[in-house]
């Protein structure tokens, strides 16, 4: 017999998977749900239910199956034979893979990112610990901080990138990705001063302007 946490579980990735057929069209809003609450065998009380904390809570929810799924992937791929840099890389694109099979919903997802940019800039810097701890960083002091602050960076102008390839393969973003990876390296040469003024001022700024201007992206 299914037990009630598996029951839970499905519905939830149910609910999602239809509301991710649905947003290319309604948006990522309050239109959305009501049309995914007149599919079959499905109702308004059952997302409610599900989801109680609405679009912020299917929104961390999405997220959070992309992150396990990422993780899940690298795992089975022995990315800690390859060099840091090409782990960090690996890790990115499968991210953009994942996104890749609903990329018009996941645009449309991110341009709500303007609404709360600090909870935007939380869960980039989630996603970028995760990466960082596949590539097996374990740094504790001022670096933890700035290879964190920097992947959010490479993640966000990256996806801005991918939002702009047509090409199925997304080589243009891998491309760019490549690029942003070399600044990155070059940047982390430079002094410990110079670090702490740029990673705690011009890079968290610009996340942050960037962040506000998700709405702007067209699908």
């Amino acid at each position: 017999m299914e037990s009630e946490k598996s029951k839970f579980n499905r519905m939830r990735k149910k609910i999602l998977n239809i509301i991710l057929t649905e947003i290319p069209i309604y948006g990522f809003n309050e239109k959305v749900l009501i049309v995914a609450s007149q599919k079959k065998d499905l109702q308004r009380s059952d997302i409610d239910r599900i989801f109680p904390e609405g679009l912020d809570e299917i929104k961390e929810y999405f997220f959070g199956e992309i992150d396990k799924n990422m993780i899940k992937i690298l795992s089975n791929n022995n990315i800690d034979k390859l060099r840091i840099r090409d782990r960090i890389a690996s890790s990115l694109i499968c991210r953009f893979e994942l996104f890749q099979k609903h990329k018009k919903s996941v645009i449309h997802i991110f341009s709500t990112d303007f609404v709360d940019p600090l909870k935007s800039m939380n869960r980039l810097w989630k996603t970028s610990d995760i990466i960082w701890k596949l590539a097996g960083d374990q740094s504790t002091d001022f670096n933890h901080y700035t290879k964190r602050i920097l992947l959010s960076w490479v993640y966000l102008t990256t996806f801005i990138c991918w939002t702009k390839d047509r090409d199925k393969n997304f080589q243009e973003t891998k491309l760019f990705l490549d690029r942003r990876i070399n600044e990155v390296l070059l940047f982390g040469k430079t002094s410990r001063k110079l670090k702490e003024s740029i990673s705690s001022l011009q890079f968290t700024e610009k996340i942050l302007d960037l962040i506000k201007n998700l709405r702007t992206i067209k699908t």
